[in-house]
């Protein structure tokens, strides 16, 4: 497909227009730019200094790239610290054909026109897509497709991306069967999404063979195997190599990608021209599906870390960080209702004795057990179980007083003792009890405080008992 060679400034919506360009200071942080990019339906800024001097440019990717990698709120992160400073550019008298090889090299979404040091306008890969698709209805309709798939794709659930991608994208392309495979690392090992296909996995490209196919991004359009012919399939084949990006073992945001592919077959007949569409509209959806399945691998991967962080993987119960969270909303919701709340300290008795005569995998059973009688006995609707330290346990009981919490404890007291590890005599815990005394100065922190104090007091006294602490 001939495309003429025109320049940014032949195209109306890429020429000079400063007065829509969008722009943010650098000293704004991130949740107020991704306001401005939702609210305007971009995924690029333009970022001047305090003195309106250009600096840089700041795009979703970066944004989410940030959030995805810390645990920074984005209202404590500023456009300045982020952004791209320097960035790639074009100026009005680029061609089409040298934006999109800019854009192809730097794996970039967004080119800033600059005109003597100043940006006068901002190139998407939307606009070009749009730019291609004029003059044209057969292709006008195509853009209408891709533009429609763009915003349905458009998802951080990964799994509701990959369902799309192997449900929508072929129905789209009036395709009844699709493939969705990945070479993942570490191995690397093959992860397969089907809609149709029935294609064994010995018989899917090989993951080396994956790894080749997106080095120059071409699409695959042809005849199809021995082996899917045999399965009922019908040529033509169209393959779509994807990259997706994802974040390497130190967390840090980087080139490292998963190779794979999108792979349609079965199509409705056309006429030849109609396949040149299909095989254009290919071209335009993969990397609007590259970039979408990136975003919600990044993101998934960042609830995922986020929940692991949350999980002691030992005992399953939540971890400190968990606590920290619940112990000051649970504080606030108190002071504000003048409800009720109390808080106990768990320490499992002997614990390196338990580690050093029947070793730590009993130590480690001992625990877990414990953990699994503290969860029977709490009211599961809304106390929270955290491990503290490396044999303690800290439950928060909202809407319960001493009386009852201390109920609680002396059966989970009781239980624990029967808990049985071949070569140590018994299996007891001591434990700590406050509970808010109703007064806002009396603080999480204090509460917290005497429970420790009130732990410290049943170690004294000879473990295996409850102590507590009223102030």
């Amino acid at each position: 497909m001939l495309i003429p060679t025109v320049t940014v400034k032949d195209i109306e919506q890429l020429a000079k227009q400063p007065h829509k360009l969008l722009t943010i200071k650098e000293n704004a942080t991130i949740a107020e730019a991704a306001k401005k990019m939702s609210e305007n339906q971009v995924g690029c800024l333009v970022v001047f200094d305090v003195h309106g001097k250009f600096t840089g440019v700041l795009t979703e990717r970066d944004i989410l790239s940030k959030v995805t990698t810390t645990h920074t709120p984005p209202q404590n992160i500023l456009a300045g610290q982020i952004m791209t400073k320097s960035p790639i550019s074009c100026t009005t008298d680029s061609t089409i054909e040298q934006v999109e090889q800019l854009m192809a090299e730097h794996k970039i979404r967004h080119l800033p026109v600059v005109e003597n040091g100043s940006p006068v306008g901002m190139v998407s890969s939307r606009d070009l897509i749009a730019y291609r698709l004029q003059g044209s209805k057969a292709m006008k309709s195509a853009a209408e497709q891709i533009a429609l798939l763009s915003t349905v794709l458009k998802s951080i659930n990964l799994k509701e991306v990959v369902s799309l991608a192997i449900e929508e994208v072929p129905r789209s392309f009036g395709a009844e069967r699709a493939v969705l495979c990945f070479a993942q690392n570490p191995s690397p090992r093959l992860v397969i999404h089907r809609n149709g296909c029935t294609l064994s996995r010995k018989n899917l490209l090989a993951p080396e063979k994956i790894k080749e196919l997106p080095k120059n991004d071409q699409l695959i359009y042809g005849s199809i195997c021995k082996e899917c012919s045999k399965l009922g399939a019908k040529a033509p084949k169209l393959v779509i190599p994807l990259n997706i990006y994802d974040q390497s073992d130190d967390n840090i945001y980087n080139d490292t990608y998963e190779h794979g592919f999108l792979c349609m077959c079965h199509f409705k007949p056309c006429s030849i021209d109609e396949e040149k569409l299909r095989f254009y509209k290919a071209s335009l959806l993969q990397a609007i599906l590259s970039v979408n399945l990136t975003n919600a691998r990044l993101y998934n991967n960042y609830q995922q870390a986020r929940r692991d962080s949350e999980t002691d993987p030992l005992t399953g119960v939540g971890t400190r960080r968990v606590l920290e969270q619940v112990l000051k909303a649970e504080y606030a919701r108190s002071v504000r209702y003048n409800r009720p709340f109390s808080l106990a300290i768990i320490d499992l008795d002997n614990f390196k004795e338990i580690n050093d005569t029947a070793g730590h995998i009993a130590g480690d059973i001992a625990l877990r057990q414990l953990a699994k009688f503290m969860r029977l006995n709490a009211r599961m609707t809304d106390t929270i179980i955290t491990r503290y330290g490396g044999d303690e346990f800290i439950l928060l009981m909202p809407e319960t007083k001493l009386t009852n919490a201390s109920i609680l404890l002396e059966r989970l007291r009781q239980q624990v003792k029967t808990i049985s590890i071949p070569t140590v005599d018994s299996v007891t815990i001591s434990c700590g009890l406050a509970e808010w005394n109703g007064s806002p100065d009396d603080t999480a922190e204090l509460i917290l405080k005497r429970a420790d104090n009130a732990l410290y007091e049943a170690k004294n006294a000879g473990r295996n008992r409850i102590v507590t602490k009223t102030d």
